[in-house]
């Protein structure tokens, strides 16, 4: 079919057509390319910040095992849950570090950041703690706490909670107090700011530079329902709940897709897993807006000269046709 059939106003239709085809085809296997790479790095950081997590938790919970078998602790904390008094840190008779027959610095251990250290009697009442405001209140060590028995497993998960006083996130550790016998006796407890275990997996010099930087996000269930993260670097006192597909797939230890809405409700590449030391979600995201924008450039390029060029084809095919009739008109005359 010959050309001059064709009005130019489809020529240009199907040329605009063309341009916009090419300029997605060509955006969509640039994004995916792109979001395969990103996707496959922050996997890489993803796997590292895991490793250093489990490996943080794994030293602390060591650190204080070996504190529990020290002889000098077992024989100070046996006579705090002997005696039918209550001692205070803070108190004179924790600041001459003797009360009585009992040292009081032999207890507490220095070498691991703690927000408060406790003594609890077997029914998990508070006999002795760097916070005075908890002694003789209630502390269950089943439910928000985790209990960890050395001699059956140190692999519990741990579990997070929303301090009514603080109003963020803690977890709390507890370990049995056994006598020579082997019987309990009572509770070492260890209040651990999750702070502490979020920024171990970030230890300087680890090769996890991204570009564009990436945020990492650590969630685990607050309460029964509620999924906030462990510690907010941004705002260290705001926990709202949070949600998103990656946030649910990674609670969940299930695979998903690495391309989903963030619980912002922003486009993101993210990597995520489950983390059963915590019984939390680790995700790497980073926005599709930052990684995208020079595929999105080059979209909008395309579509300018494409445009562009269609609408000059257009005008001088115009003119040709233009041109065309008005000789055809002065060839008929003649």
């Amino acid at each position: 079919m010959k050309m001059r059939n064709y009005s130019c106003t489809e020529i240009l239709i199907v040329s605009l057509s063309i341009t916009g085809s090419i300029g997605l085809i060509t955006y969509y296997g640039e994004t995916q390319n792109l979001g395969r790479e990103a996707y496959q790095a922050q996997k890489n950081v993803l796997t590292s910040r895991a490793d250093l997590f489990k490996n943080a938790k794994e030293s602390l919970i060591s650190t204080i095992i070996n504190h529990l078998g020290d002889p000098e602790f077992q024989d100070q904390t046996i006579k705090v849950l002997s005696s039918k008094r209550r001692f205070r840190p803070g108190t004179n008779n924790t600041q001459t570090k003797l009360t009585g027959n009992i040292d009081t610095s032999k207890i507490f251990q220095q070498n691991i950041a703690a927000e408060s250290i406790s003594i609890l009697t077997p029914g998990a009442i508070f006999s002795l703690s760097t916070d005075i405001k908890k002694v003789g209140r209630y502390q269950p060590v089943q439910n928000t706490t985790t209990y960890i028995d050395p001699q059956k497993s140190v692999n519990s998960s741990l579990r997070f909670f929303k301090d009514p006083l603080s109003g963020r996130p803690t977890t709390t550790l507890a370990f049995p107090i056994r006598d020579n016998t082997n019987k309990r006796r009572g509770y070492y407890a260890v209040d651990v700011n999750p702070k502490t275990l979020y920024e171990s997996m970030f230890t300087p010099g680890d090769v996890r530079e991204l570009d564009p930087p990436e945020r990492t996000l650590a969630i685990a269930y607050t309460s029964l329902s509620r999924t906030t993260e462990i510690y907010n670097p941004n705002n260290a006192t705001e926990y709202p709940a949070l949600k998103s597909e990656g946030i649910t797939n990674a609670l969940s230890n299930r695979k998903g897709t690495y391309l989903y809405l963030n619980h912002e409700q922003k486009p993101v590449v993210g990597a995520y897993q489950y983390i059963p030391a915590a019984n939390m979600a680790l995700l790497v995201e980073r926005e599709q807006a930052i990684l995208f924008k020079k595929a999105r450039q080059r979209l909008v390029s395309i579509l300018l000269f494409g445009g562009l060029a269609s609408l000059i084809a257009f005008a001088s095919l115009k003119w040709f046709k233009s041109y065309q009739n008005t000789k055809q008109l002065i060839d008929n005359e003649s």
